[in-house]
């Protein structure tokens, strides 16, 4: 594996650094923008618990950092829609707190959140997971996209 920062600490690291640039770019307001980031951030904390939810019922490793632990491919539930619901979530709870904060240098991080995660977390994963289940895994690939 390529990184050994657990991607919660990456997405707290951007949701800080998205803060923090509101004190040096003026935020950007418009109405209803604490309901909107509220809703996408619920979506996004939904959406990682269902996969949790999935891997702990089909007992396989959450942890990201050592993905050859796996044990079972699971492609049901949301990851019939994403092979990286987790990811996806964090992307969510990120994207809210842009809104919410009114950080339009926020997208800039949340770009390179995308970027980071893909590069340095996710292809590794799938490295691993083709290791692991083979074509299998393959045809899950061809089937799902990596993030929706």
């Amino acid at each position: 594996m390529k990184t050994k920062i657990p991607p919660p600490i990456i997405a707290l690291i951007c949701i800080i650094l998205n803060y923090l640039s509101t004190y040096i770019i003026n935020p950007i307001k418009f109405p209803n923008t604490e309901i909107i980031s509220g809703f996408i951030f619920l979506v996004g904390l939904l959406t990682a618990i269902f996969a949790i939810l999935l891997f702990k019922k089909y007992k396989t490793t959450v942890n990201p950092i050592d993905p050859e632990e796996t044990t079972t491919l699971v492609t049901t539930g949301i990851f019939s829609i994403t092979r990286n619901p987790m990811y996806l979530g964090l992307f969510f709870l990120i994207s809210s707190t842009v809104l919410f904060f009114g950080s339009w240098l926020g997208i800039i991080i949340l770009v390179i959140f995308v970027w980071y995660i893909n590069k340095f977390q996710i292809i590794p994963e799938e490295q691993a997971m083709e290791k692991l289940f083979g074509n299998k895994y393959n045809e899950y690939r061809k089937n799902v996209r990596r993030w929706i």
